[in-house]
């Protein structure tokens, strides 16, 4: 089982790497660099004028190293075709799981000590705390981390299913009287906790496996990363799951008098299928997150304006989402005329868009002048973009 858990492990590297190449590219990447440099540099200025020893340092220190707890759950890796060639294994999914579980603590590992390396200046300068007390309570973020995965595997097995969303909670609740009460005591205390329930863990291990919710939350894991992936890049792996929202039904017309049948389909892909509708959402935050961070309506206006381009050229294709589906091509639908009804598709959500990014900069930046003419420019460079250029690829792709 232990060979088995390797060799799988070994696989998902490959493929982990495969995808980790293509999302993280040299645009990316500088991309990275760039709103890296730009948050150290608020950073760095905001800590000139951010007063010492408020009260709530303490708690916000607390709650920024937790969040690294929510991300990297168990890694398993079991497939649903174990439910039949694995069954017999119960006993020996112990040895199966213990790479797996060291595997799955590396990505929150990285996360705490990257935070935890970004909020030093801050936790020793600001709040007030020492050195080797700060570092331990990392050490101590890390072993709620360890906590969590043992929970998490426990889970695994027949019995009364502990929420993860509770032991989070009660971690969190922990970590924030840490800092909050006598520091060392609590800190003692912490560790002897954590040292006595994962001697339980060890002790009153259980032996029956419970395989359908082990590979359903496999599965569910799975998805989690592949939706990840598929923000950059296609992912074959992942499954769609196109469903309706009715809560985004206001978007599409209330009568289908002047709709044809591309119209119709592209409006509810974009709002049904989870990879466009996430293309869009994904866009519209990192241009608010981005306006937030440099703080200043030139940077804002320029760095929106790449957003909103670089939405309506990934959401181009969208005109061919159909052309394999075989009811598509035999039924009498035109498809001459597919360009003009994407563009008519896609302009309400680019001019929604457009608002958001105005309406998140009226409360994130300065009002002025200068503001209400970066939001005057912007919705100008929204309709040029459906209007000039999304027509002349539409032409140049011949839709």
């Amino acid at each position: 089982m232990r060979r088995l858990a390797q060799m799988r492990l070994r696989r998902n590297l490959q493929q982990s790497l495969k995808y980790l190449l293509l999302v993280f590219n040299d645009f990316f990447i500088l991309a990275l660099i760039f709103l890296f440099g730009a948050l150290m540099y608020w950073y760095a200025q905001s800590m000139k004028t951010i007063p010492q020893n408020l009260w709530l340092y303490k708690p916000l220190i607390s709650i920024l190293l937790w969040l690294p707890l929510l991300i990297g759950n168990l890694v398993t890796l079991l497939q649903q075709a174990d439910l039949q060639f694995l069954l017999p294994q119960d006993e020996q999914m112990v040895l199966y799981l213990k790479p797996l579980v060291k595997y799955s603590l590396i990505v929150p590992t990285l996360l705490i000590l990257l935070i935890a390396g970004i909020l030093f200046p801050f936790a020793s300068l600001k709040a007030g705390l020492a050195p080797n007390n700060y570092w331990l309570f990392v050490l101590v973020v890390w072993l709620a981390k360890v906590l969590q995965l043992k929970f998490a595997e426990q889970n695994l097995y027949f019995g009364p299913k502990t929420p993860l969303w509770l032991v989070n909670l009660v971690l969190l609740l922990i970590l924030v009287l840490a800092l909050q009460s006598n520091y060392l005591v609590w800190l003692v205390l912490v560790i002897l906790l954590f040292g006595l329930i994962a001697m339980y863990f060890v002790l009153e291990r259980k032996t029956m496996f419970d395989w359908r919710y082990a590979v359903s939350q496999e599965t569910k894991r799975k998805n989690r990363v592949y939706t990840a992936f598929s923000m950059f890049t296609d992912v074959k792996e992942k499954q769609v799951n196109i469903k309706r929202r009715k809560y985004l039904d206001f978007l599409l017309p209330r009568s289908l008098a002047k709709e044809n049948p591309n119209r119709f389909l592209y409006r509810r892909s974009l709002l049904r299928n989870p990879d466009n509708l996430n293309l869009l959402v994904r866009m519209t935050a990192f241009a608010v997150l981005i306006s937030w961070l440099v703080q200043n309506w030139a940077w804002a206006l320029g760095l929106s304006c790449l957003v909103i381009f670089l939405t309506a050229y990934q959401l181009l294709p969208l005109a061919d989402e159909f052309d394999d589906n075989i009811m598509y091509r035999v039924a009498p639908i035109v498809r001459n005329q597919r360009g003009r009804d994407l563009i008519v598709a896609l302009s309400l959500p680019m001019l929604l868009q457009w608002l958001i990014i105005s309406a998140a900069w009226l409360v994130l930046l300065p009002i002025n002048l200068q503001l209400w003419e970066a939001i005057g420019l912007l919705v100008c460079f929204s309709v040029s973009v459906v209007q000039l250029y999304l027509p002349y690829k539409i032409k140049k792709r011949k839709i």
